[in-house]
């Protein structure tokens, strides 16, 4: 299994939306695919349709009750459509297994050793929705998949965003935990697209940053002078109608004209992606 975490420190940039749709067109590809939603906002959970189960008594916390029988396989619920996926749920009460990983003493090995580890030989791909913000839940998902997909929105406080969520996690992480494989970037992906000149502004400076080689073929600034749909993952009333519907966007409009850069965004982090976890 290979694994992969949506994350960025900031909220408002789209990760759900990445997360569920990278998931859905990595099952297009061939793939078995499991989405967790270690989210406490339960968006993803939310968005494809599960929102009865975000208030489930049973929940990631029992998982890890070394006292409790509950396994990863009782939580998962499978996304129906034409690429179907299985989910494991957020919960309402996710934070309090926040906590929980931040009192144990090697938090982060536990959380993979209960949810992550007894899944490897079930599914091809683990995708992990993560909160917004730096904490235990979030380090747990990156220290579990050790790569990462960063989605930002093209503006000062998502480029700033992407630079603490790299300096203050991945490479704080990189630093604890120095004995290991180093968590990497499989890309950057500039989402919620418009077109104006500011985002231009900020995807020239991504261009010509240490960041450039991340960026999916999709996003460069050049398409802003073409006759083209523009770079990026382009904002589309149908991401909205889609999570409205709780489907992946494939399920809602399988001629949704960003399908293909989600395609071509899961061909990256495949050909990207290293070992299995």
């Amino acid at each position: 299994m290979q694994g992969v975490t949506v994350t960025l420190q900031k909220g408002g940039v789209g990760k759900t939306t990445v997360a569920i749709n990278l998931a859905e067109r990595l099952a297009a590809a061939g793939n078995d695919v499991l989405l967790i939603d270690v989210d406490p906002q339960g968006s993803a959970t939310d968005g494809v349709g599960f929102d009865d189960v975000y208030v489930a008594d049973k929940y990631l916390k029992h998982v890890l009750d070394e006292q409790d029988s509950t396994s990863p396989e009782d939580l998962i619920r499978t996304v129906s459509g034409p690429n179907s996926f299985d989910l494991i749920p957020s919960n309402k009460k996710l934070q309090r297994v926040s906590h929980e990983l931040y009192e144990a003493e090697n938090g982060e090995a536990e959380f993979y050793r209960r949810i992550v580890a007894p899944l490897r030989a079930t599914y091809d791909w683990v995708v992990f929705d993560s909160p917004p913000t730096i904490g235990p839940l979030s380090n747990a998902a990156v220290v579990a998949t050790r790569q990462v997909v960063v989605p930002l929105q093209l503006s000062k406080p998502s480029a700033d965003a992407l630079l603490r969520t790299v300096t203050n996690q991945l490479f704080a992480l990189n630093r604890r935990l120095s004995g290991y494989d180093p968590i990497e970037v499989l890309s950057i992906v500039p989402n919620r697209v418009k077109g104006d000149n500011e985002e231009k502004h900020v995807l020239n400076a991504l261009e010509n940053s240490q960041f450039e080689s991340y960026l999916p073929p999709f996003t460069r600034a050049t398409a802003y002078e073409s006759s083209g749909l523009g770079p990026g993952i382009r904002e589309r009333v149908a991401f909205r109608r889609s999570y409205r519907e709780g489907v992946p966007l494939a399920a809602y409009d399988s001629s949704a004209d960003m399908l293909e850069r989600f395609a071509t965004l899961a061909d990256v982090v495949e050909k990207e992606s290293r070992a299995s976890i």
